[in-house]
């Protein structure tokens, strides 16, 4: 696994396949780019395909402190010297790509959100900011239960626990600034309407977390944008329906 340093800023990365606009692969909270596995061994043979874990995830650099989520786009476009990716992100990776293409529009081709909010106001900033503060308390062990269970409906329990590792090995200090730093994003209409890249929103179907009513009103947001359902994921479908996902990807980046 490649490390890249930029000065500010260490990032690891899984990095194979060839031709075509690079596909970037950005994770969730909690996850790093063993999220993407099945997904990323479904898109390498046909394009080259780039997993990175963002900073305070995986092994990737955990700078004590806080952090924007700004920073995490910054962080990519540092990172990689590629004229312009097609990205694909998940939950958090999905505002991470969005702001990529707010603030970096040359760098994205193509966007394509799965989970995704239009802002982090009322009880979704209030949760974040108590399991950041919990996870400090208790580590990552006492809040697995509860946390998996938002972002894997029943019908993926398998998945549910295959995922487990990966969340437990979050380090809870640097799991705790990542969830901070998407608490205090504040993106408003103005913010969403400056994506310029063609952009698809796809929610999962039973993602009671940020399902699809919340996803419409993403891409209503944005001008242009697409909209589809992955019908058989909950709040991770490059976990819960990797297939179905891969396939709507392919499709979308070579509209």
């Amino acid at each position: 696994m490649p490390t890249i340093d930029t000065g500010r800023i260490a990032l690891h990365y899984e990095d194979a396949g060839h031709g075509g606009t690079p596909i970037l692969l950005l994770h969730e909270l909690g996850g790093s780019s063993e999220s993407w596995v099945q997904v990323f061994s479904l898109l390498a043979p046909h394009r080259r395909t780039i997993a990175v874990d963002l900073r305070c995830a995986g092994r990737s650099e955990k700078p004590p402190g806080p952090f924007a989520m700004a920073d995490l786009a910054d962080d990519l476009a540092d990172a990689f010297d590629i004229p312009a990716f097609d990205v694909i992100g998940a939950a958090l990776g999905s505002l991470a790509g969005a702001l990529l293409a707010i603030q970096h529009p040359a760098r994205v081709r193509r966007l394509m959100m799965c989970a995704v909010a239009p802002d982090m106001a009322g009880p979704t900033r209030s949760y974040l900011e108590e399991r950041a503060a919990r996870v400090r308390r208790v580590g990552m062990r006492g809040v697995a239960d509860a946390s998996l269970a938002n972002s894997f409906p029943e019908s993926h329990v398998v998945a549910r626990t295959a995922y487990r590792g990966i969340y437990l090995a979050n380090d809870p200090n640097a799991y705790a600034e990542l969830s901070l730093a998407l608490a205090r994003l504040d993106m408003g209409p103005t913010d969403w309407g400056r994506i310029a890249a063609p952009a698809l929103v796809a929610p999962g179907a039973h993602d009671f977390l940020w399902g699809p009513p919340i996803g419409r009103q993403v891409a209503d947001l944005i001008p242009g944008a697409d909209y589809q359902v992955l019908t058989e994921a909950g709040h991770f479908p490059h976990l819960q329906a990797p297939n179905d996902l891969a396939r709507m990807a392919m499709r979308f980046f070579n509209g």
